[in-house]
């Protein structure tokens, strides 16, 4: 019983955007618009459409004009639809015959090209991924923001029924979506390493709550380590030798820092209340979650000292974050205005406490930096719906994407 109400704590403190949410208005934007060069139009062509008129928007220096023309690859002039443009992106799609495609892609700026690339992809069904590289590379030859997470699977938790679940590895904008693993209770996921080709996940069907590691390509796995009460990776170390986990040994969860290679776990936290989600950040540092204070609340301390200091003095409910280096990103309940509650997410900074709100509606869990601090990922509720949020710091600007099936619990990249 102790440990379902230690589960219920955690899965209350995490929580969940779909289209495009701006939160600050910038100058006008070169219209950028889109065109079809495939000999033959199809749906995987026109899907194609879709989806880089989609990542074009995420790039954020361009106002996309999303209106579907087709028109040869060459031809410097737009589309009659088009002739506002001041850019003209150019895809021509062809299947290889072996179930991938080649594409051929060209920027053209007021009948000058600026861009042109040749794309091989193997898998059709990865087809987004190839918009993701495209969208990646335009915006690197346009001078704009970091924007390397564009191109990394997404790890999520899908609730499918009672006491069951997925794991599922997607894109961003959950165009692609791959379940990993199925057929039992599975819980926070989180990639094992820069390169994606492991991750960890707990398992729930087991008699002590188990950690295991898994490969994505082969389905092996291992087993990490078992606590009684919960056990959880909350955060993997950027060279993923260490691991912070939420283990339970005594009932009440704690921080500890797992060594790999050694196989030693170490207390970071010894307190009689809940302490979850440790994080790592830079000074050999960690930020979690406790109810220390009599509420979820964010505290900060260095492994090998046993001084912590509490990092946000606002709310009373403060129970997820992020770091990365000096910033943390945490969720935090607020008084909505139709008089229920809301949860938004919020960025500190340790340096001078200032706090940014970085959203304004729904219920936004889960926080993710994303591995340059330039984008935060995260869970967005909104009545039945989830979806994945992005946002972007640099540019004010949020969008969200729509999952059709299912609940996500929690959230990676």
């Amino acid at each position: 019983m102790r440990y379902l109400l230690i589960l219920f704590f955690v899965s209350t403190l995490w929580g969940a955007d779909a289209t495009l949410e701006v939160t600050k208005t910038v100058g006008a934007l070169p219209r950028l618009a889109i065109e079809d060069s495939s000999a033959v139009t199809n749906d995987a062509s026109t899907r194609f459409h879709r989806m880089l008129s989609a990542d074009m928007n995420v790039v954020s220096l361009f106002e996309v004009d999303d209106r579907y023309a087709a028109q040869s690859l060459d031809n410097t002039q737009a589309a009659a639809i088009h002739k506002d443009a001041i850019y003209l992106l150019r895809y021509r799609l062809v299947a290889d015959g072996s179930g991938g495609y080649r594409s051929d892609v060209k920027l053209f700026q007021n009948g000058l090209e600026l861009f042109s690339k040749v794309y091989y992809l193997k898998q059709s069904e990865m087809l987004v991924f190839l918009a993701h590289s495209v969208a990646y590379d335009i915006n690197a030859k346009m001078g704009g923001g970091p924007l390397e997470w564009m191109k990394r699977k997404v790890l999520f938790v899908r609730l499918s029924g009672p006491r069951r679940s997925d794991i599922v590895a997607a894109d961003y904008t959950l165009s692609y979506q791959k379940v990993v693993l199925s057929g039992g209770m599975y819980g926070f996921a989180k990639w094992a390493n820069g390169e994606q080709t492991d991750f960890y996940y707990t398992s729930l069907s087991d008699f002590h709550p188990t950690i295991y590691k898994v490969n994505l390509a082969t389905g092996n796995k291992s087993a990490v380590i078992s606590s009684d009460g919960m056990a959880v990776c909350s955060d993997v170390s950027e060279d993923g030798n260490k691991l912070l986990l939420t283990l339970a040994p005594n009932g009440q969860p704690d921080i500890f820092l797992y060594d790999l290679r050694t196989k030693i776990k170490e207390r970071l936290t010894d307190y009689s209340g809940i302490d979850v989600s440790g994080q790592f950040m830079g000074d050999n540092r960690i930020v979690f979650v406790s109810n220390r204070m009599g509420n979820p609340n964010i505290f900060t301390k260095k492994i090998g000292e046993s001084a912590i200091s509490q990092v946000v003095f606002e709310g009373k409910n403060n129970s997820t974050c992020t770091a990365y280096h000096d910033w943390v990103v945490y969720k935090a309940r607020e008084s909505s205005s139709a008089g229920g509650s809301t949860f938004n997410l919020h960025l500190i900074s340790m340096h001078n406490s200032s706090i940014r709100r970085l959203t304004s509606s729904g219920d936004n869990d889960y926080p993710r930096f994303s591995h340059d601090g330039q984008a935060i990922l995260h869970i967005k509720q909104e009545g039945a719906h989830s979806m994945v949020g992005i946002i972007r710091l640099g540019v004010n600007k949020s969008f969200s994407f729509p999952l059709h099936i299912g609940r996500m619990q929690s959230i990676d990249w």
